[in-house]
């Protein structure tokens, strides 16, 4: 594309996805890509509430997370268009994907179980992983979170890809 020429992308991109599927690291690639912003949906949490997600979770619970990610979503509606990685459970409620898809596309980030464990095995600070308990209750919340991954506009198969090239495959797919 010549330097001179911007491609308008006119809609936000919402990337979803289980935790450790690479939303984070794949969106700001994706935002250089398409010259818009980038939103991480944890870090604009952890700015507001002035604490880690650990210690929401710990203090405020999982629920009242969830709460933030949808104020955060209904502020969307007056905002220009971004690349947002979205926290993996954020798709759960309904509403939360009713305003996404109002408001843009949404990318499912799909890693398979058995990269997803391996990337979590060296992650400490999520609050839903803990590798003391084992990995069956992740794996069922991965599970049960399918179907709602699944609703995407576009699915993205991230296994044996690296973060640059799930970003390029994203960039191709909307030129589709």
């Amino acid at each position: 594309m010549p330097e001179n020429m911007k491609r308008e992308t006119p809609k936000s991109i919402f990337l979803t996805g289980f935790m450790g599927a690479g939303k984070s690291t794949v969106g700001r690639l994706l935002a250089d890509l398409l010259e818009c912003p980038f939103v991480d949906f944890d870090e604009k949490v952890v700015q507001r509430e002035k604490h880690t997600i650990a210690e929401i979770f710990a203090e405020k619970g999982e629920g009242y997370f969830r709460d933030c990610e949808t104020v955060l979503l209904n502020e969307l509606l007056q905002s220009p268009m971004a690349i947002y990685a979205t926290g993996g459970g954020l798709v759960v409620r309904g509403e939360n994907r009713r305003l996404m898809a109002n408001l843009g596309l949404i990318v499912y980030l799909h890693s398979s179980w058995p990269v997803l464990q391996k990337r979590l095995q060296q992650s400490i600070e999520r609050p839903l992983v803990n590798s003391a308990s084992g990995w069956d209750d992740l794996r069922v919340l991965w599970t049960q979170r399918q179907p709602f991954y699944e609703e995407a506009d576009i699915i993205v198969k991230t296994d044996g890809l690296n973060p640059l090239q799930i970003a390029q495959k994203i960039d191709l797919e909307l030129l589709l």
